[in-house]
């Protein structure tokens, strides 16, 4: 992302043996947070909360796509679709009301860590976006 994002290119710094080192160091601290809390249980939760919400936007997002964009050309075809796509975000769906309800404190981060990404891509394509050349006359 370093590479990608102007406000992340930190993050992007190579070592000589090609090795983003301060992005490697910055997952260590976090991944370490997350190993020295007292119940592993509650980071798998976490996890499978943040997983679960992204493949069900990730599946949302072809229904937006579609909708959007009716005219895209379409190499691949989802199977079943509409069906397949609308069972599993039922069922996903389902899964992340009852971790929400089951689990507020780990869905909670979940939804934070969402939030988080959503402030730092909105900040760097509004900020550090090329400005737009002039129109011509």
């Amino acid at each position: 992302m370093g590479e990608d994002l102007p406000a992340l290119r930190f993050f992007a710094a190579k070592s000589r043996a090609g090795v983003p080192v301060r992005a490697l160091m910055l997952q260590t601290a976090i991944t370490l947070a997350f190993i020295l809390r007292p119940s592993f249980k509650e980071i798998l939760v976490y996890a499978g909360f943040v997983l679960n919400l992204f493949t069900f936007l990730t599946v949302l997002g072809l229904f937006v796509l579609r909708w959007r964009k009716p005219n895209l050309v379409r190499p691949y075809r989802t199977w079943g679709y509409p069906f397949t796509p609308i069972i599993f975000l039922g069922l996903s769906g389902w899964t992340l009301i009852f971790i929400l309800r089951d689990k507020p404190i780990e869905s909670r981060y979940g939804l934070l860590t969402l939030a988080g990404g959503l402030v730092v891509y909105l900040v760097t394509t509004r900020v550090f976006r090329s400005p737009r050349p002039a129109p011509n006359p």
